[in-house]
């Protein structure tokens, strides 16, 4: 589980990003963020990217868009975000 770090509106899609996540977030099926209260919204179509470290040893920081329509209570900075990978 990660925290929101930056949302941003491009279009029609929503961008957010992460803080640091270390696990391999890129297999995710479904994106869950959560409001304050802990109430969770499921997206599941988005885009996953990833940021680059450049300067320290930090884990990679995801990044995900997404056209689907959501509350923004669900895209405040500090906000839970967890993303459901594929069964192995």
């Amino acid at each position: 589980m990660c925290k929101i770090r930056d949302v941003f509106k491009v279009e029609n899609m929503w961008v957010v990003i992460c803080t640091f996540y270390d696990g391999d977030f890129m297999k995710a099926k479904a994106v869950t963020v959560f409001d304050e209260r802990g109430e969770p919204f499921k997206v599941t179509k988005f885009h996953m990217e990833h940021t680059r470290q450049c300067f320290n040893n930090n884990p990679i920081s995801p990044v995900f868009g997404t056209e689907e329509t959501l509350d923004e209570r669900f895209l405040r900075i500090g906000n839970d975000v967890d993303f459901e990978l594929e069964a192995t």
